[in-house]
């Protein structure tokens, strides 16, 4: 059978194919990530997993082999993904001795022109578009 074999996720109607990775924070909140589209530096997503039970983190250029299988047909550039039959899965339930073994755990892949995160979590993130934080000029009167 074949291992990592990726599935778009379309966590939100109309999300960019190709984003960009501002910020990645890992704190109190759990793990939360901004992202960018590549063609609208005023519009911001957010992912935050709460919690992630791991992530990482490499460079897209760097990650010169992944054994990964296309789920899915005319997957193209897109770059947010669910992993099923997981090989980090697996590495993570052998390192934690196989203690959340009965929980249903979800590897997401977010790969952007420069980062190819990956990151297990038995909760769905909350997934939602910022606001705008460029000003706005005020209107004529």
């Amino acid at each position: 059978m074949a291992e990592n074999i990726f599935k778009a996720w379309k966590p939100l109607f109309g999300l960019p194919a190709v984003m960009q990775l501002e910020t990645l924070h890992h704190g109190y909140e759990g793990l939360k990530l901004i992202l960018t589209p590549l063609d609208e530096s005023d519009r911001k997503l957010e992912i935050l997993f709460d919690p992630a039970l791991t992530y990482r983190n490499i460079d897209e250029g760097d990650l010169l082999f992944y054994n990964r299988v296309d789920g899915e047909n005319n997957l193209g550039r897109w770059g947010f993904f669910t992993v099923e039959d997981s090989d980090y899965l697996k590495w993570f339930n052998h390192v934690s001795q196989g203690i959340y073994e009965d929980k249903e755990i979800i590897q997401y892949s977010i790969y952007t022109p420069n980062d190819c995160l990956d990151i297990l979590s038995a909760y769905p993130p909350t997934v939602l578009w910022l606001e705008s934080t460029v000003p706005v000029p005020p209107a004529d009167q």
